[in-house]
């Protein structure tokens, strides 16, 4: 999530925005985003009551007697999709006004900030007189709650610490949107026990690309397998996808695939013909993907097919069944895998039913597979199937999660769709399931680790969490 929010920020097209829309239209656009959200959602009121969306969708509704800018539009209808508190209830893209301030050069919130147990730890600081490690008390005048749910109000999430976890490394992006743009900002920090009232100038966005990170920290993005002793290997499988797409159709490409399936393939012949008695899966700063790239990795060590899910319930409704059309109209004649085995199952469903979608099991390898132990990494950052995946793993027995609790949830409300609004254009995205893990527990909750391993707040050059775990294998 860390890396795909940066990507996000320097890949920002300048194009354009429109400016605003007349009040009928922004509210007819709010309309069919409450309307849409109600009858798509798996439970749009799962978690936010009814009476809460209807007070606010009422309050929007009477405030658009003028024409509505559209960045303000955008802004609105994301806080309100968020009201739902899933992650996957969200408008999609960033605001189109941040094209237009970067485009102007506007300034930009100088710190990147890490969020824990309710402190405000500053990671690292285009700041002259901020340092990382310092601890934020308050910012413009406001304590930590109060500024941080301006934010986070913008943020779709199950939980606070994981739209914390969302919002880490977008930070130019989210205070700005939270707070509005400021050419300065009065903040107090905690520093060796000592509190300091500063004053500190905004930035230009390359200037916060360029801040003071100090000791830049272990990275861990990409793909990577190696080995780390006679008897231990390191396996990183980076986000289930392809992660050198440059286009969306690229993003799950058959081809990729295919090379992908081949590299992990070749890892495990290695290990096993090298004597590995232990393999380190790692799922850290994982931000998810499709089965399809990661059931060739579980293959390798299931003793038994397995899924994702216990159940899988969908709701059926127009926009789900039109989005599902719309991918099944991409595949050749004749194809289109679980898209139309759901096709199939929605019309014979009436519309608002929810319905139960068997996921096909995925199965072991025949032969060889790797006999050793596995050994998953998770943390704050791992993400969507990420998480399924470490679930999985941990509820069938195939291996032991290592690391920190995560805060993305391992039952959840997923599977997106999409629909259009009418006069702005926003992609609306949603969750058309309820999708239970493995073990049948029904409650959404975050991945507990079997062993919980030291987690440093900020990343240094070492990877304290990673040498935990080669610690802890050698000695049981």
């Amino acid at each position: 999530m860390i890396s795909t929010i940066i990507a996000a920020l320097a890949a920002l097209s300048l194009e354009e925005v429109s400016t605003a829309l007349s009040p009928d239209d922004a509210r007819e656009d709010l309309q069919t985003l409450y309307a849409g959200l109600a009858e798509a959602e798996a439970d749009l009121f799962a978690q936010t009551p009814r009476t809460v969306f209807e007070t606010r969708f009422s309050e929007l509704r009477a405030r658009y007697d003028a024409p509505v800018p559209v960045d303000q539009l955008h802004a609105d209808l994301q806080a309100f999709a968020a009201l739902a508190r899933h992650a996957h209830t969200r408008i999609e893209g960033l605001n189109p006004g941040w094209a237009a301030y970067q485009a102007e050069s506007g300034p930009v919130f100088p710190l990147e900030i890490r969020i824990e147990d309710g402190e405000v730890i500053v990671a690292a600081s285009a700041a002259d007189d901020i340092r990382p490690g310092d601890r934020i008390l308050a910012l413009n005048g406001d304590t930590n709650p109060l500024w941080l749910e301006r934010i986070t109000r913008h943020v779709s999430a199950e939980t606070i610490d994981l739209a914390y976890a969302m919002i880490a490394g977008g930070d130019p992006y989210f205070v700005w949107l939270g707070l509005g743009p400021h050419h300065q900002f009065d903040i107090t920090v905690e520093r060796a026990g000592e509190t300091h009232d500063l004053t500190v100038p905004a930035v230009a966005l390359d200037a916060w690309y360029e801040r003071e990170t100090g000791d830049a920290g272990f990275s861990l993005t990409g793909r990577e397998a190696r080995t780390i002793s006679d008897t231990i290997t390191y396996l990183r499988p980076g986000d289930f996808y392809n992660i050198e797409a440059e286009t969306a159709e690229a993003v799950y490409d058959p081809l990729a695939l295919a090379a992908y399936t081949d590299w992990v393939d070749d890892i495990f012949l290695s290990a096993i013909e090298t004597g590995t008695t232990d393999l380190i899966l790692d799922l850290r700063d994982n931000g998810g993907g499709d089965v399809s790239w990661s059931n060739p990795v579980v293959a390798w060590f299931a003793d038994r097919p397995f899924n994702f899910a216990s159940d899988f319930r969908i709701r059926v409704s127009e926009q789900t069944t039109a989005s599902n059309q719309a991918r099944l109209d991409t595949y050749p004649p004749g194809e289109g895998g679980a898209s139309a085995t759901m096709a199939e199952l929605f019309e014979q469903a009436p519309i608002g039913d929810i319905v139960s979608f068997r996921m096909p099991d995925a199965d072991p390898r025949p032969g060889p597979r790797f006999e050793g132990r596995v050994h998953v990494l998770v943390n704050r950052n791992s993400f969507s199937n990420a998480v399924t995946t470490a679930a999985l793993i941990q509820d069938y027995g195939f291996g032991c999660i290592c690391g920190e609790p995560t805060r993305d949830m391992a039952t959840t409300y997923g599977a997106m769709e999409h629909f259009t609004l009418p006069n702005s254009g926003f992609r609306v995205g949603y969750p058309k399931a309820h999708i239970i893990r493995p073990n049948g527990d029904e409650e959404p909750h975050p991945l507990a680790p079997d062993v919980i391993l030291p987690v440093p707040v900020l990343r240094g050059s070492e990877d304290v969490t990673l040498n935990a775990l080669i610690a802890h294998i050698d000695a049981t």
